[in-house]
């Protein structure tokens, strides 16, 4: 029996390996103009002011540390540039908003699945790492690198400029 094994072919290991050795490497997005990097800037800024901005007890917290009568880590109005009062940073809660925007957990106050920050923050800090991601990657065109509808700077500044309260809402909370 040992020799019939053998003339079947490589073991599983083998054919995972030579498998991986064929796969392509991760494509990047083609980077754009100084324009594009400033509008991507001014996108970021604005969704900093949305998500990121204190609420009327003087807190800026994240979806997840939001739903939660956890201690803050900062107290009301003494979080360091670049962090909110629950510990978590401005990337870390612009993260969260995009992944449930695409599924993934959700954003919104009261509903049930959020993204755990023990999950979101290494993902966030792996993703990072290997493919250079930032605040607006999911929400770009992978081959042109161009937003997709809706998603540049222009709509985001529009959303500050009407109310932070009234984009924080729940869309059936809307009127």
């Amino acid at each position: 029996m040992a020799g019939t094994s053998a003339a079947k072919g490589p073991s599983y290991g083998q054919q995972f390996q030579s498998a991986l050795g064929q796969l392509p490497s991760p494509v990047t997005t083609p980077v754009r103009s100084a324009a594009f990097q400033a509008e991507w800037k001014a996108r970021t800024e604005a969704r900093v002011r949305i998500f990121c901005s204190l609420n009327r007890a003087g807190n800026a917290l994240c979806a997840w540390h939001d739903s939660r009568r956890e201690r803050r880590t900062y107290p009301p109005r003494m979080a360091p540039a670049g962090y909110l009062n629950c510990g978590c940073t401005y990337e870390e809660a612009l993260f969260e908003e995009s992944l449930a925007r695409h599924g993934v957990g959700s954003y919104h106050p009261g509903e049930s699945v959020r993204m755990d920050p023990a999950l979101r923050n290494p993902l966030l800090k792996l993703l990072e790492r290997r493919y250079g991601y930032r605040d607006g990657d999911f929400e770009r065109d992978p081959i042109t690198g161009n937003w997709i509808e809706g998603e540049g700077a222009k709509p985001w500044e529009e959303k500050v400029m009407a109310g932070v309260s009234a984009s924080r809402r729940r869309p059936d909370e809307r009127r």
